[in-house]
């Protein structure tokens, strides 16, 4: 049952992976969880099989009250709607962190999770080589959202990214792939072919991350193949006494051979030239981090809640941007803006604790393989190799860039920090078995119930997320009517979902400029305030919403409410030009022609108002001849 559990492990991660990374509509990382869940459940069923080692306590300890925090805050959010995605993204991580922990300890276990890796690696590879080669955007599988393929099919067609989104994403995944296949085949217990065969995988994988053109993703490979070659070091030092020499020439022949590439693509690519030209200046993140550390003075304690620097940041950021930031592209930094100082120093000192415990694992590991068969290579030195470089890597990389909040690599992230917590080889002793089952019965039990909340959860989820998608790909194609019968639909037995009332109230909208009767459309206009009002309810900080919600009381004569709700928009997000117009406009209607002019002017300044010319000289217009009506 153990080899089942890894490999639906593999399967969930290959899910996400093959839904966008699971990524920003919720929706797409629900089957994933889902396969989490019964994971968690049949580990959680394992208590009843077998012997296993006890995972470190402490360890185990740091995760559960980092968990545990971030799942109160979660519920605390003020957005329902974010704050739900990240509490099963949560629950997902601490179901795979609990299973390697204390499940799936046996190294072969662990190796049908880690074949599962490497042959996804294979073909993210290969994608991600006809991506860079075709300029292309090139994803296998058709658009499922409407919206994703709006913000994203024209960004990245000079960068491989996989199936996901962007390459600094598959960067991750690849780097990480790439370090284990070389760990094995440096340090597993494999017949010649196979090390051949990994060593293959591992090239493949790097020279695959290189051609995405991540910064970030370079700098971390950089760091973690430099663990590798340190840990690997030390396993020379301990052991390996007549193979030293061709251990050494081994990894120096990888070294070489990985550097050859890197070179090689660098050289024959004037992209990834320019790319990296500029490796240590950029001018877009530092420009986001200051408006995250004003976040973070809001609440340094407790934090805004999950998933809202994406409202925050349009209030703090300095600089005119035409879109939205989702991410602070440094998940150190959005961590502890959302969920507050604790939240970053219980996590700090989770990596820490379990990279010190791992590298523990490591020096025993092969003191034992000394003793017993003369020579350091074994298939849990070689995973615990990989995992501490891996982890390094994810830290590293955490730094420049969000994949943490990405459902298929924060999930890959919690495998292989579960491996370092419990890399142990002595077994629980029949002599005292009740102390061991004792010891057992916290992890097993854990693994069960996170198993089946995250069922539970998705489940709930899952009508309310599919309904949303449909509605909102339906009302971006301009069809009204089936926007709002999927909105309904979503909406059946009580749901409150505010994605799925703003839709219903954007199809009102739509369906107002096909009617004729003032007094149909004034009904139709009330309906709508009526669900922008829920969602205002709901996700208070949702500037767009306010001004939908303006648009729907102006239409319906409600001037002095939609003038409320147009200075609430301006207020939470000040950088948008939509909201000065809209406010420009009823000051226009009302009669207010020098205010209206001034505020056509402002909205000019910012991105959503590109005809504001035009408005600002028919303001002119208007005022001239009001003067020349005074005068006479």
């Amino acid at each position: 049952m153990r080899y089942l559990t890894a490999i639906l492990c593999a399967l969930a991660v290959a899910a996400a992976q093959g839904l966008y990374g699971g990524v920003l509509r919720p929706v797409f990382a629900l089957p994933a969880f889902a396969l989490l869940g019964v994971a968690g459940v049949l580990g959680g069923l394992c208590f009843f099989r077998g012997k296993t080692p006890e995972p470190h306590f402490f360890c185990l300890l740091l995760v559960a009250a980092l968990g545990g925090w971030l799942l109160w805050r979660e519920v605390e959010s003020p957005d329902v709607w974010l704050a739900s995605g990240y509490f099963r993204l949560t629950l997902a991580c601490l179901v795979v962190y609990l299973l390697f922990a204390c499940v799936i300890t046996n190294p072969y276990h662990r190796l049908a999770f880690v074949t599962g890796l490497l042959l996804l690696a294979m073909v993210q590879a290969v994608l991600a080589g006809w991506q860079f080669v075709n300029v292309h955007d090139g994803f296998p599988i058709p658009w499922l959202s409407e919206q994703l393929r709006q913000w994203y099919s024209p960004r990245f067609s000079g960068r491989a990214h996989g199936f996901y989104l962007n390459g600094n994403h598959l960067a991750w995944f690849l780097n990480t792939a790439g370090i284990t296949a070389l760990s094995l085949a440096c340090w597993g217990r494999w017949r010649a072919t196979t090390k051949v065969l990994c060593f293959y995988i591992a090239l493949v994988s790097f020279a695959g991350s290189m051609l995405t053109i991540s910064r970030g993703g370079i700098v971390s490979l950089a760091a973690g193949l430099a663990v590798f070659f340190l840990l690997s070091a030390l396993a020379l030092t301990i052991g390996a006494r007549d193979r030293r020499l061709a251990a050494l020439l081994l990894l120096l022949t990888g070294l070489a051979a990985t550097g050859s590439i890197f070179g090689w693509i660098f050289q024959s690519s004037a992209r990834m030239q320019d790319r990296f030209s500029g490796l240590w200046t950029d001018s877009y993140r530092p420009e986001v981090l200051p408006a995250a550390a004003r976040q973070f003075q809001l609440d340094p304690i407790y934090g805004t809640g999950a998933g809202t620097f994406s409202y925050y940041v349009r209030q703090f950021r300095e600089f005119p941007i035409s879109g939205d930031d989702f991410f602070v592209h440094n998940d150190w930094v959005q961590l502890a803006a959302d969920f507050g100082y604790p939240a970053l120093a219980l996590l700090v000192a989770a990596v820490v604790l379990h990279f010190v415990v791992g590298l523990g694992s490591l020096m025993e590991i092969l003191r034992q393989r000394m003793v017993a068969y003369s020579r350091p290579q074994s298939h849990a030195a070689a995973l615990l190799i990989a995992a501490l470089a891996s982890v390094t890597v994810f830290a590293v990389h955490s730094a420049f860039d969000f994949n943490m909040q990405i459902p298929a690599n924060a999930v890959l992230a919690a495998a292989f920090f579960g491996m370092l917590a419990n890399s142990r080889v002595e077994m629980i002793g029949a002599r005292v078995w009740w102390k061991g089952l004792m010891k057992k019965i916290p992890g097993y039990a854990g693994v069960a119930i996170c198993g089946a909340w995250l069922l539970a959860a998705v489940w709930r989820a899952g009508g309310t997320e599919f309904y949303l998608l449909k509605a909102e790909n339906a009302l971006l194609a301009g069809q009204w009517e089936e926007g709002a019968d999927m909105a309904r639909k979503g909406l059946a037995g009580g749901r409150s979902s505010p994605g799925l009332r703003g839709a219903l109230g954007e199809s009102y909208l739509l369906q107002s400029l096909a009617l004729d009767s003032p007094m149909a459309r004034w009904r139709i206009y009330q309906l709508a305030v009526k669900e922008f009002s829920e969602v205002a309810r709901l996700v208070p900080l949702a500037a767009g919403n306010r001004i939908l919600l303006a648009r729907a009381l102006d239409k319906a004569g409600r001037l002095e409410r939609a003038e409320h709700e147009i200075l609430e928009a301006i207020r939470l997000s000040p950088g948008k030009g939509e909201s000065y117009r809209l406010y420009a406009q009823l000051l226009e209607r009302t009669g207010r022609l020098d205010e209206a002019a001034r505020f056509y002017l402002i909205s000019g300044q910012y991105h959503g108002n590109p005809h504001w010319g035009l408005d600002f000289d028919t303001v002119q217009k208007k005022l001239r001849l009001r003067t020349s009506e005074a005068g006479q």
